[in-house]
């Protein structure tokens, strides 16, 4: 079921709601067995479309984990603390193609399927927000409007 929901989802969009399955709840539950409050999203990292899990751990942080449609772990996501840490060219993007906008949240995702990393950003422009995907290029992978 996760395959079909994750092969039917838009390659333009970076997330919708989607359900957690099974499989990927254990694997959740396996590495964090006091997870809570199991969310999912269908975003696109790297060229794949994934699913993102957040959920609630022990201590009531938020974290956020990638799976792929087999529901097999890909990666984690860091959320970043302060959202202007992002390196100078996601900056230089997000003013580029959003003028006059302010980064709201940043979540880091690194590659582990070798080099390259993706910032994903919400962002809050005289449009509207927006939800985009800055690779460590500076290219504007993914985006949807909030």
């Amino acid at each position: 079921m996760l395959a079909l929901a994750l092969s039917g989802a838009a390659s333009q969009a970076l997330a919708q709601e989607a359900p957690v399955s099974d499989k990927v709840r254990a694997s959740v539950l396996k590495r964090h067995p006091q997870a809570t409050d199991m969310q999912g999203q269908l975003e696109t990292h790297f060229g794949q479309q994934l699913l993102e899990v957040s959920f609630k751990d022990a201590e009531g942080q938020v974290l956020h984990e990638l799976f792929r449609s087999n529901g097999a772990l890909f990666t984690g996501e860091l959320v970043l603390e302060n959202p202007q840490q992002v390196p100078p060219m996601v900056t230089e993007t997000v003013k580029a193609n959003f003028p006059d906008s302010r980064i709201e949240k940043a979540e880091l995702v690194v590659n582990p399927n070798g080099v390259g990393e993706e910032y994903e950003l919400l962002i809050d422009s005289a449009n509207g927000k927006w939800r985009i995907a800055v690779n460590d290029k500076g290219e504007v992978t993914s985006k949807e409007r909030r």
